[in-house]
Formats: structure tokens, C-alpha cells, sequence
């Protein structure tokens, strides 16, 4: 993130000192910090690649925000600074992706691959990299090829996303109709984040499409019973519960959808019991 940095007073006093008359020029000279300041306060960072990562950061949250314009001067910005940040070519290219230029985006993820297998090797940089391009190619429909990179990513034992690759994998192999590949990767994910509210939610729709109400009850009502519960997660819950005929569960549901998401079309469809039978 890009640090404002504030003169003081008796800096600005230099300033116009100088400006006036030459006398001034032994006292504008900048005070130096004391001794003790780097025990009392964390040195800012001035290595190229960390000042490179705060322009990064920066283009990560305008990406997020939708405003891939923005996003891509950032991008620019941390390039100028490290031309060989394979990170910030990855970004460019979802934004590519984004903007629905992928001959654009298929260039920065090559650009962004070809840095990060560089020496030294950063293994989450690169798996990071890989399976940035694996999506891509799964928007693209390229799914063998998509799979190819979230497999590399994987194969990296200290990759510390992975569960992030498993569910995108899956999610990837459900848009290429792999319905038993895609619930493996998701098996995958939820051991290593048994929180993951989309991972239980994907389980349990894939269970309930299956003909199998009491195992997508089961991976379904621990996310329903928390914080993270969605209109869609709830509603799911209400039609698992009427297949298995437990109107107390469905009331319950029911209730918990019409108080914290009363203005949702879930909400609506209790309200007036529309219910959708397979």
C-alpha cells in the first residue's frame, strides 16, 4: 500500500527559507531521526519488490471493487518498479480476463509463468500464477488445460492456498459436467477447510441432485447453523428437510431465511411455499 508521507512544520519553514535568501541553507539541512526510532517504530519497507507488493496490493483491491482500470495503472505502476514481478503479470491478465481480452490475458499469464519458474523459486508465487491461468483457461473452455495447471499448483507441497485450488478445480470440472471429479475436489477442500461455506454448499447441492437428502442434510447443516448460512444455503435446507419430512427443521429454516434475508426471492418463495420438486 503507498505510504502519505507528511513534512513538518519546520521542514516547510526550510523551504520558504531557501526561497528567500541563502543565509537559511545551513539550517534547512534535514534533521536527522534519533537513534531509538527504529526500537519504537517498524522501518518502512524499501526493498524493490516490497515496494513493488504495496502498488500490487493497491491494484488487488480496485480489481476486487470492479474498477479494472484503475486496477491495471497499478499493475503498471509495481511493473515499472520490478519488471519481474511475475505476481503483478498474473493480475494483468485476470484483469484482461475481466475486460474480455483474452489474447491479452494469455500473454501476461505466459509472461507471469515464465518469471515466476525463475530462480529462486517461490513455490506459492508460482502455484498462485498457475492456477490464476488455470481459471482462465476454464473460462476459455479449455478444461483438460485448466486442470493441467491447478495440478501444478497442487504439486507444490508448500503451497499454502490449496484449498482455494481444489474448490476452483472442482468448481471448473462442474462446468465441464465432471459431477464425480468436481465432488472429489471438493472432498478435498473441505478437509482442509471444514468452514468453507461454498465448499458445504456445493457438496450438499451435489447430494441433493444425486437423490441423497440425509448426506447433504448432513454437510449442509453445519454451515446453515452458522454465521455464514446464505438465502441460497437456508433454501437448500428448507427442501432437504421437506424430502425428509421434518416440518420443525423446515419452520425453523424458514424462519431463520425470513428474519435475516427477508428481502431474497428464497424469502419470497417461503413466504408463499413455492417449493420446486426436483
Amino acid at each position: 500500500m503507498s505510504i502519505a508521507w507528511h513534512r513538518s512544520g519546520a521542514r516547510w519553514l526550510c523551504l520558504v527559507g531557501m526561497l528567500g535568501v541563502g543565509l537559511w541553507l545551513a539550517a534547512c539541512a534535514q534533521p536527522q531521526a534519533p537513534a531509538h526510532l527504529d526500537t519504537l517504530t517498524t522501518p518502512p519497507p524499501d526493498t524493490v519488490r516490497q515496494r513493488a507488493a504495496r502498488r500490487l496490493g493497491l491494484a488487488t483491491a480496485y480489481f476486487e471493487q470492479g474498477q479494472t482500470t484503475v486496477a491495471q495503472q497499478e499493475v503498471r505502476a509495481a511493473l515499472q518498479i520490478d519488471p519481474n514481478y511475475a505476481e503483478a503479470y498474473s493480475l494483468l491478465g485476470l484483469i484482461h480476463q475481466r475486460d474480455n481480452a483474452p489474447a491479452l490475458a494469455e500473454q501476461s499469464f505466459q509472461q507471469a509463468l515464465q518469471l515466476a519458474a525463475l530462480s529462486p523459486l517461490r513455490t506459492n508465487e508460482l502455484a498462485s500464477v498457475q492456477h490464476n491461468y488455470g481459471w482462465f483457461l476454464c473460462e476459455q473452455n479449455n478444461f483438460a488445460q485448466a486442470q493441467t495447471q491447478f495440478v501444478r499448483a497442487l504439486s507444490h507441497a508448500a503451497y499454502t492456498a490449496a484449498a482455494k485450488t481444489w474448490t476452483t478445480s472442482a468448481l471448473c470440472q462442474l462446468r465441464a459436467g465432471q459431477r464425480v471429479e468436481a465432488r472429489n475436489g471438493f472432498q478435498q477442500a473441505l478437509v482442509l477447510e471444514p468452514n468453507n461455506a461454498l465448499v458445504r454448499y456445493q457438496l450438499a447441492a451435489l447430494d441433493w441432485q444425486d437423490g441423497n437428502p440425509q448426506r447433504a442434510q448432513a454437510t449442509l447443516s453445519p454451515l446453515n447453523a452458522s454465521a455464514q448460512a446464505s438465502p441460497e444455503s437456508l433454501w437448500l435446507g428448507i427442501q432437504l428437510a421437506r424430502a425428509l419430512a421434518q416440518p420443525p427443521q423446515m419452520q425453523q429454516l424458514g424462519q431463520q431465511l425470513s428474519q435475516r434475508y427477508p428481502q431474497s426471492t428464497q424469502a419470497q418463495a417461503w413466504l408463499e411455499r413455492k417449493f420446486e420438486d426436483k
